[in-house]
């Protein structure tokens, strides 16, 4: 087997998406910024950040991404590193912001460690089930049970050190991120039947149970949590009734609402972090239903190009990578746009490449630029008899 095909390619069409990204971008976070609470100009910020992020993941790509396979524990082990060191720094290096420390204050830049660990996550386990399934041919249900074993393992120690921040939100992220990988790991369908069926099953049980019978769910369960917690599914599930914790959504569904088609200029909506989390709100209220459906099917557009590039990756390894980013966009999507229209509780998640921000932003472009690199140093093949 020889490549026929060894030229190293730009994926131009991924890259012209992303530059459209970032002028969307720029342009409702303008408009987020009219708000009156602030009185800062994000959007001269943003764009540094874009460039800067467009830098990283302009060398990241010239990176042979198969050189991770003996590289992935370096990196996982910075990101653990990160974490330790953000939850034992002082406070005059990383402060307190609502009841939690996740940013180093670094001057005028502030840095989020979680948001990289997600990344090196995602090199890490795709390493790990590209040397499993390598190893163990055919699969069977005990190897299966071996690899969630191992994943469960990379998971675990950031998710306790979330824990403790606390970032429940980006602990969800890691989860997704492991989820999204299992189903393309070759692992048995019954088993990830059953492993997702169950929690599944229990959220709906949950769902019913809260609303039918809240005081075996507060005996169970609330009874047990923090008070902020439990406040957030106070918020979620009935914003209107608890408008001290339910404000963000109930702002968000208001203003998203009064934008109708095409959006309104005429309106006096306000919401806490309207460039930030709750960048959709902004999104809906200033040009509508149909700048909405644009940002969503520009998301679209991207998660095409990075399946494309994984179907046509030759290494398996690459296929993983980029399924794991699939995961992690996909999720934070979903649950960003979730929670802005009443369907998710308020996590704390960044819109994506749209929402203002340095570190959401650059290792967003970071697990972009690891995609870029598939695409890039991929070959294609030919049969030849020798």
């Amino acid at each position: 087997m020889k490549p026929y095909n060894n030229e190293k390619q730009y994926d131009i069409n991924m890259m012209f998406v992303l530059f459209i990204f970032a002028v969307v971008s720029c342009f409702y976070v303008y408009l987020a910024q009219q708000q009156e609470q602030y009185d800062t100009n994000f959007v001269i910020m943003q764009m540094v950040f874009y460039i800067f992020a467009f830098l990283i993941a302009f060398a990241v790509l010239h990176f042979d991404f198969e050189y991770y396979l003996n590289l992935h524990w370096i990196f996982y082990g910075f990101g653990l590193f990160m974490l330790v060191v953000l939850l034992l720094a002082p406070d005059s290096i990383a402060p307190e912001t609502e009841g939690a420390t996740r940013w180093f204050n670094l001057g005028p830049v502030n840095l989020q460690p979680s948001e990289f660990m997600k990344v090196f996550v995602i090199i890490t386990l795709s390493s790990l089930i590209y040397r499993h399934n390598n190893m163990f041919t055919p699969k069977e249900l005990q190897s299966d049970m071996w690899l969630l074993t191992k994943m469960g393992a990379v998971i675990l120690p950031p998710i306790i050190l979330l824990y403790f921040q606390p970032d429940m939100g980006m602990v969800m992220m890691m989860v997704a991120i492991a989820v999204g990988l299992t189903l393309v790991s070759g692992m048995s369908y019954k088993l990830l039947s059953i492993l997702y069926g169950v929690p599944a099953l229990l959220f709906g049980a949950f769902i019913v149970a809260y609303f039918r019978f809240p005081e075996i769910v507060q005996r169970l369960l609330f009874d047990h949590m923090a008070d902020y917690q439990v406040n957030r599914f106070h918020g979620w599930l009935r914003p209107l009734e608890n408008p001290d914790h339910g404000f963000q959504v109930a702002q968000a569904m208001t203003a998203i609402g009064s934008g109708g088609l095409t959006g309104s200029s005429e309106h006096n909506v306000y919401f806490p972090e309207a460039h930030t989390d709750l960048i959709f709100a902004v999104i809906g209220m200033e040009t509508g239903f149909i700048g909405t459906a644009i940002v969503i099917t520009l998301y679209f557009v991207l998660f095409y190009q990075i399946m494309m590039t994984a179907i046509r990756s030759h290494h398996s390894f690459g296929t993983y990578i980029c399924a794991g980013v699939i995961a992690l966009f996909t999720f934070q999507v979903f649950q960003n746009i979730g929670m802005n229209i009443g369907l998710l509780p308020v996590t704390g998640f960044t819109l994506p490449l749209i929402s203002y921000g340095g570190s959401s932003l650059v290792s967003s472009m970071l697990a972009l630029g690891l995609v870029l690199g598939v695409r890039y140093h991929s070959k294609s093949y030919f049969f030849e008899e020798e």
